[in-house]
């Protein structure tokens, strides 16, 4: 017994090693694209464990939209933690609340905000199974004056767990050029990555101020630029960003209920300053 746990500690000690992420200062933190020298202005690298850090996350709670089927929790461990140098936002089936499913949506509203001429990155491993709809997305921070969807919104992954393999990107807005405000409009294309659930990979957009540019491991799939019907500054005004796991509901669809527990992994987010361009 004392030479199994002889080893059992070098064992534990060695993966705690490499579980730690190295801290990085501003500085060496470069885009995935390291030909581009942008500098960062934000990130989070969630080199700590427990719940996610208060001064820069804040949480959806409850049922809201889409006919899905979880409630998204607030600051509950089963739901959100982080662990290991890694987000995780667990989907799980079980009742709660009068739901059967519960998961966790956080969001950087009233915390911090991204401006244009940005760069957004977050490197990402995503849960699998019918019935599974993470995201990572943004929404204008004047969502609470002027709702959605004149607020804009910018998905930057969606992935359909009924649609393996195609990772999706879409902008929403409200159509200017129409006199009915409630007009909601969507564009947006999608590329196929096969090993999005067991790799991580690098989903990310870059905002100028008239153009929306969205990539997956530094591959471009989808470009969009302002036309008429987009309310001139709705590229230009500061969004906020939104990690969450969505169970079934309008896209999500049917739900395989064996799946659960479904895990998604966020390893880090990052916002650089494109400057001018």
């Amino acid at each position: 017994m004392r030479v199994i746990s002889y080893f059992l500690v070098l064992g534990l000690i060695f993966s705690g090693i490499i579980s730690c992420k190295p801290k990085k200062s501003a500085d060496e933190i470069l885009p995935s694209d390291t030909t581009k020298k942008y500098p960062l202005i934000w990130s989070e690298e969630f080199n700590y464990d427990g719940l996610p850090d208060s001064t820069k996350w804040s949480y959806e709670t409850g049922y809201l939209r889409n006919n899905e089927k979880q409630y998204y929790t607030n600051k509950r461990t089963e739901n959100a933690r982080v662990e290991g140098g890694i987000l995780v936002i667990e989907s799980r089936k079980e009742n709660w609340k009068g739901f059967d499913y519960t998961s966790a949506s956080i969001n950087t509203l009233g915390k911090d905000s991204f401006p244009v001429n940005s760069r957004i990155e977050i490197r990402a491993k995503l849960p699998k199974g019918k019935g599974i709809w993470p995201a990572l997305w943004m929404m204008g921070t004047d969502i609470i004056t002027v709702d959605w969807p004149a607020c804009g919104e910018i998905d930057i992954m969606e992935y359909l767990g009924r649609t393996p393999g195609v990772i999706y990107g879409t902008f929403h807005w409200q159509d200017a050029s129409r006199s009915d405000s409630a007009l909601h409009r969507a564009k947006g294309d999608s590329t196929r990555l096969n090993d999005a659930t067991e790799n991580f990979h690098i989903y990310g957009v870059e905002r100028t101020a008239d153009k929306l540019s969205f990539f997956v491991d530094d591959n471009y799939f989808f470009e969009f630029r302002a036309d008429s019907t987009v309310k001139k500054d709705l590229f230009r005004h500061p969004y906020y960003l939104l990690i969450n796991t969505a169970v079934g509901g309008d896209w999500g669809g049917e739900i395989d209920t064996t799946i659960f527990p479904q895990k998604y992994y966020v390893d880090w987010v990052r916002v650089f300053d494109m400057g001018n361009e």
